[in-house]
């Protein structure tokens, strides 16, 4: 990719973002309060798609291992929190494994 191809890609992106931002109108509070929720129900189906495979058996046990860690410190409503403690229980299960 070439460095043009980037900033034109890069002024695109942020143009499209903030041209939104100024012509659209205020969100209603109870719109913005759904939307302020969806962003963790798609996570959560995109982490379940990662865990279920086909057939019986379940994901590899450092995955369902990093999302068991991940979900025990979720309560904390922190995602660099949810981040590490995946990454640490993936390693822990990778290293008795």
């Amino acid at each position: 990719m070439s460095v043009e191809l980037l900033l034109i890609v890069a002024a695109i992106t942020y143009g499209s973002r903030m041209l939104g931002i100024v012509v659209l109108p205020v969100m209603p509070p109870r719109i913005a309060a759904v939307l302020d929720r969806m962003p963790p129900a798609l996570f959560a189906g995109l982490a379940m798609q990662s865990l279920v495979t086909p057939g019986p058996e379940l994901a590899a046990p450092g995955v369902v291992a990093a999302a068991a860690g991940a979900l025990l410190v979720a309560p904390l409503r922190s995602l660099p929190m949810c981040l590490l403690a995946g990454i640490v229980a993936y390693l822990l299960a990778s290293a008795i494994a």
